[in-house]
């Protein structure tokens, strides 16, 4: 699927959850729409239409029939937003619509926050006091969809991260209030830390790919464990960007025996500047990138380290392991799941017996692995 086909479809989700929760809000009694819901819809129909609406209740609390307006752009346009789809509140709004407001503005729009009902009547003399008001102004959250995906993929973008850094609050916002209290708990909103299946560390020490680096199968697990331990608390998805990165960096495809990835390659592949911006900077402070310029015009390069472990060959020994097994780091990272490396331990169980002899084998490095030791 295109960047286009994966912002469209987190847009059509996210609003489709916002008409949702207002929906649920309507059903308990709770109709009024505030002025976070107005905002926010503000910015997406400023973004879509290019206009330039400002909330009129900003100016005076409940402007009659109209909640935004534009009335410096060409197209002087006007915005009722609403919960409600019936006809009796479009004639409603219609009817408060006062002679500054249609000096004001030449075309007036509902925004119903939900789907709007198959097919409205609109009085005559009240379409003709609007400028033509029609069954076309009234638009439904699926209206809107549409209007969105004819944009431009900037525009779809900036809209999808929009949502993407409000939702959350909306979310709060929208929450009906049940005998003075409400189902969400700040501990709901936070990601909580992923449970972990761990390993024995036997299938990582046997591999060939891993020959001479560990001593013991209890070491190899050890390491990977402390590792672990610190790739836990970081989210999800920043978890998901470090493996992806190890999944392309030019270690993996042979290209480089130094764990390190084309900086300029990362960002023209991943799709989301915001997010790879964030996740770089945080795997950068918790000590899982480095980020290097280089001279004469070269792209810059991340490199990866393995913080949480302090064995001197673990890095190479991961990565030629997953390389070995063909392993998605990606799905290891985000799943937390590593018993690809070997059974999950036993409880209370003894120290593994070695399955090979536990002779440290010398191996011989190059003068890039050895600068990266450095590092």
């Amino acid at each position: 699927m295109s960047s286009r086909g994966v912002f469209i479809g987190q847009i059509i989700d996210d609003l489709d959850a916002i008409s949702h929760q207002v929906k649920r809000r309507c059903e308990l009694g709770q109709t009024d729409l505030n002025s976070v819901l107005e905002n926010f819809f503000l910015e997406i129909l400023n973004l879509t239409l290019d206009a330039a609406l400002v909330n009129l209740n900003k100016k005076r609390s409940n402007e009659p029939g109209l909640d935004l307006g534009d009335s410096t752009s060409k197209r002087k346009i006007a915005f009722q937003i609403t919960s409600r789809s019936d006809p009796a509140k479009v004639k409603d709004t219609l009817t408060k619509i006062k002679k500054a407001q249609l000096a004001a503005y030449q075309e007036f729009f509902i925004l119903v926050i939900g789907e709007r009902r198959k097919s409205y009547t609109i009085d005559p003399a009240l379409s003709a006091k609007c400028h033509g008001f029609a069954e076309a102004n009234i638009i439904g959250i699926t209206d809107l969809c549409r209007m969105v995906m004819e944009t431009k993929i900037d525009t779809i973008r900036a809209i999808q991260q929009k949502l993407q850094q409000e939702r959350r609050e909306i979310r709060i916002e929208l929450e009906p209030e049940i005998e003075g209290t409400f189902e969400t708990d700040t501990a709901d909103l936070v990601e909580r830390r992923p449970s972990i299946t761990r390993s024995d560390g036997t299938l990582f020490y046997a591999s060939d790919a891993t020959g001479g680096l560990f001593e013991s199968a209890a070491e190899a697990a050890e390491a990977l464990d402390g590792f672990i331990d610190r790739l836990a608390p970081l989210p999800r998805l920043s978890r998901g960007m470090l493996g992806w990165i190890m999944d392309e960096s030019e270690h993996r495809y042979g290209f480089s025996e130094k764990h390190e990835i084309n900086a300029d390659l990362v960002q023209r592949k991943y799709p989301d500047t915001q997010d790879l911006l964030v996740d770089t900077r945080l795997l950068k402070s918790w000590g899982f990138l480095g980020y290097e310029d280089q001279q004469d015009g070269e792209s810059p390069t991340f490199w990866f380290r393995f913080p949480g472990t302090d064995h001197s060959y673990f890095a190479d020994a991961f990565m030629n392991f997953v390389k070995e097994q063909d392993l998605k780091v990606s799905s290891l990272f985000q799943t937390m799941n590593f018993s690809p490396f070997g059974p999950p331990p036993a409880a209370d169980a003894p120290a593994p017996v070695p399955v090979k002899p536990a002779v440290r084998r010398r191996v011989r490095l190059s003068g890039a692995q050895r600068a990266q030791r450095g590092r």
